[in-house]
């Protein structure tokens, strides 16, 4: 009887190990698809505002709340993404954002990125030149007029350089000209190695679910160019 019980165990368990494997893998498979569709509905939301206001979006002091701005310039560098401001709301997972600075570009490029008239205050040819600085051959990266904020590829068993320092350390770079960058809260602490970093982030390739999203300044220039498209469209012809 115990012998006959523990066969009927046994081809349970073989019957039901690939089932419930399938299931996990389904489960993380649909999480791993929910989180691209919040990922595209905060880039279309950053990319509408920027086409409505000619700037980017400032973090929130609040979780959900609106943006902290002041005149011409956010309150913080980063903070909460704006739910209320972008109308991003029940996103089951909380969303953090950071701003490039263009602080040490001083006047008038400082506040180029945020406010509604850029060109006022730069040419295209100037604002390119100063986003673009850090990897020219005269700068080393990071240390030009603009430590932009470098997106990295995190390699397994390398350390993450200090959160102040621009650079991607011994990690890989993919992108040094992000200007926005939203990156979620996940439960797993071990998981958020973008938590309150404001001038690196990290794309894991083994994490999907913890990656961020960014705007590269090459789009927010052709946001820059299609907004200004809508705002003069060419003559109806008769």
């Amino acid at each position: 009887m115990l012998i006959e019980i523990a066969l009927v165990i046994m081809l349970v368990a073989v019957i039901l190990g690939p089932i419930l494997h399938l299931i996990g893998g389904q489960r993380s498979k649909s999480d791993v698809l929910k989180q691209l569709e919040h990922r595209q509905k905060i880039t279309e939301a950053v990319e509408g505002f920027v086409l409505a206001t000619g700037r980017l979006p400032c973090p929130a002091i609040d979780k959900n709340g609106t943006e902290s701005r002041s005149t011409e310039a956010c309150l913080q560098r980063e903070g909460w993404l704006p739910s209320a401001t972008l109308h991003t709301g029940g996103l089951p997972t909380p969303w953090r954002i950071a701003v490039a600075t263009l602080d040490q570009a001083g006047e008038p490029a400082e506040n180029a990125l945020l406010t509604g008239k850029p060109f006022e205050q730069l040419s295209p040819q100037q604002l390119s030149e100063i986003i673009f600085a850090p990897i020219t051959a005269n700068h080393g990266l990071g240390t030009g007029p603009l430590p932009a904020i470098h997106l990295c590829e995190q390699i397994a068993g390398q350390n993450l350089p200090a959160n102040t320092s621009p650079g991607c350390g011994t990690h890989t770079l993919i992108s040094p000209s992000a200007v926005w960058v939203a990156y979620p809260v996940v439960a797993d602490m071990e998981s958020n190695i973008n938590l309150n970093r404001f001038q690196q982030f990290f794309i894991n390739p083994v994490d999907p679910l913890s990656n961020p999203v960014w705007i590269s300044y090459e789009r927010m220039n052709w946001l820059w160019m299609k907004r200004g498209s809508l705002d003069n469209p060419p003559p109806q012809e008769n």
